[in-house]
């Protein structure tokens, strides 16, 4: 994945689980634990291949 676009995925997501608004989603604790896994895992990703 290229950096440019990790970097996006990252910033969306992180818009959506950082959002003020998460809570009118009405997600399960299990999806919105996921969408975290998810959004620490890209990050882990970007660390390791740009930092």
């Amino acid at each position: 994945m290229e950096k440019i676009e990790l970097l996006s995925r990252i910033r969306k997501l992180s818009s959506v689980v950082h959002g003020s608004d998460l809570a009118e989603y009405n997600l399960a604790d299990e999806s919105i634990a996921e969408m975290h896994r998810v959004l620490d895992e890209l990050s882990e990703k970007y660390i390791s291949a740009y930092c």
